[in-house]
């Protein structure tokens, strides 16, 4: 329940921290880089189906998005990936067990794992087919000059996939309350404008965008509107089954009017 401070573009509507606590770390739970979450046997099934029947599972809609924005990317079998701000390293793992030749980076990193590694990205060597950001891009800041240096870290026709919050509906509906906002973890927000200009200015083309929201930027939001942490809340005692149907529906048309609070860029170093 601090208060922080954010700038906003009048010219692009981009979101911008003004000053970066420095006790950051204090705002971020102690298992936020835990290897030990527990993941069921079914996942490794359930994921294999996504990569080998994207079409069916499209049509069931049961595939989630960092694994859909993956597959979207089309990576050639076997491709060089490499996830920045990789976190605990579940994606990672998930595109090893599938045959590609998958890295993950972090500085905040504290396993260590052969293909974890504890470091920034300038210091990753070169000549990766997918290098992807999600949701950790907004963690950080000069966000220009993050994405030239992925751009210099691309093979000849590689993409770099960013999957980012972005301003629109829900910020401009829930406002200060909108959970996506949040503050102080979040330096840099992005409408879809500002961040296609920060691509271009990298040097990038953008091939495609996929809005991907769903339910969560409205219940959440909404709870904080009545002053109730997530933390403290059971979401599925908040919400029954026909206003989380509701909930996804409206998100649905959100992200087809491409107004989702979320979204995944596709960009080409050609």
């Amino acid at each position: 329940r601090k208060e922080f401070i954010y700038w906003e573009c009048l010219g692009c509507g981009c979101l911008q921290i003004s000053v970066v606590p420095n006790n950051l770390g204090d705002y971020y739970p102690k298992n936020y880089y835990s290897f030990s979450i527990p993941e069921p046997a079914w996942k490794n099934w359930y994921y294999r189906a996504h990569f080998e029947f994207p079409a069916l599972m499209r049509l069931l809609r049961r595939c989630p998005p960092d694994i859909s924005s993956v597959i979207a990317a089309n990576p050639k079998p076997g491709a060089r990936i490499l996830d920045v701000g990789c976190g605990g390293g579940q994606l990672v793992r998930t595109l090893r067990r599938f045959g590609y030749e998958a890295y993950g980076t972090d500085p905040f990193l504290k396993a260590k794992l052969p293909y974890l590694r504890n470091s920034l990205l300038e210091d990753i060597d070169d000549e990766w087919d997918l290098i992807m950001f999600h949701h950790s891009l907004e963690h950080m800041q000069n966000h220009a000059e993050t994405l030239r240096c992925a751009r210099s870290k691309l093979a000849p026709g590689g993409v770099c996939l960013v999957r980012i919050p972005v301003a629109t509906w829900a910020w401009e509906h829930y406002g200060r309350d909108w959970v996506q906002l949040d503050a102080p973890r979040h330096f840099v927000i992005h409408t879809p404008k500002s961040f296609l200009l920060t691509a271009e200015s990298a040097g990038f083309q953008t091939i495609r965008v996929i809005f991907d929201s769903n339910e969560f930027q409205f219940f959440a939001s909404e709870l904080y509107q009545r002053d109730i942490p997530l933390q403290d809340c059971n979401v599925s005692e908040q919400l029954s089954r026909s206003k989380k149907r509701g909930y996804r529906a409206h998100a649905d048309r959100l992200n087809r009017d491409q107004l989702g609070d979320q979204a995944a860029f596709f960009l080409s170093n050609n």
